[in-house]
């Protein structure tokens, strides 16, 4: 068996890879290793043939595109570490800002939320996180899906309803005080589509006919017949889209529409109350 330090082999791999920062073999160097970044400096540990094989392993996954998040199965989000895997879309730093407009904007007295098109749980389980008296719904029509929300449920020791569904069709009228979707919303020719940055997340989750605008008015629509009196719609959408997102808000009789911009300074999220 040959040994060397971590240390070193983070240089050795670092100069080797072609598509791997540093900062991405240090990642999955204290992944394989299950040590925090100061113990990984600290004690500059040896690292065995095994060791190396799983790095290596990992590397090339990272190098094939494949995003960190899926590859250490982890990402953080607001104050929660959610599991994620290739059934769910990496959640993004932008959607904590729609996140963050909703706590901003309704008090701590309790609401009837519901998280269409959850994923990973992302945005329902920070919204229960900091508000434990809302009853907290998270949807999505994918079950492997909702497997991953009910392990990031359970990890973080937090309550939600998870249900099976295809956006709200399922339930009846004036129902929720708030719904809040990142729905799909790219076109199905868009060529970010088929870059490495999403070309291994779940297609579901990405593209929506209609120049991707078609689940979205689908759920506007659907959520004016399901709102309560003053309830409030919370969509994320592309940052071309915006012009088009509050002319449907419109059409289906809602007030107050605002855009939010993301970190970028693009408009990203659409908001609006019956």
């Amino acid at each position: 068996m040959h040994e060397s330090s971590a240390l070193t082999h983070i240089r050795k791999l670092t100069n080797s890879s072609v598509n791997c920062s540093q900062l991405d073999v240090e990642l999955l160097m204290m992944h394989v290793l299950k040590l925090k970044k100061n113990e990984l400096y600290r004690d500059n540990p040896q690292i065995n043939d095994q060791n190396k094989k799983d790095i290596l392993s990992l590397i090339k996954r990272r190098e094939d595109g494949e995003p960190l998040a899926y590859v250490l199965n982890e990402k953080g989000f607001r104050n929660l570490e959610l599991y994620v895997d290739r059934n769910v879309l990496v959640p993004r730093p932008e959607t904590e800002i729609m996140v963050q407009t909703i706590l901003d904007n309704f008090d701590s007295k309790p609401h009837n939320v519901i998280d269409l098109g959850t994923g990973s749980g992302a945005i329902g389980l920070s919204l229960s996180k900091e508000r434990d008296n809302w009853d907290i719904t998270c949807s999505d029509i994918s079950i492997e899906a909702l497997k991953v929300a009910k392990k990031n449920m359970i990890s973080n020791s937090l309550k939600v309803n998870l249900v099976n569904g295809n956006w709200l069709e399922s339930f009846q009228r004036d129902y929720f005080d708030i719904i809040v979707s990142n729905p799909p919303y790219l076109s199905s020719n868009d060529p970010s589509v088929h870059s490495d940055g999403l070309k291994h997340e779940p297609i579901i989750a990405l593209v929506s006919d209609s120049e991707g605008l078609k689940d979205i008015e689908k759920i506007i629509n659907k959520s004016s017949k399901l709102l309560t009196r003053k309830g409030c719609l919370f969509i994320e959408h592309g940052n071309n889209q915006s012009k088009q997102v509050c002319s449907l808000f419109k059409k289906y009789g809602f007030s107050e529409i605002a855009t939010i911009e993301d970190l970028n300074g693009d408009n990203r999220f659409c908001s609006g109350r019956l």
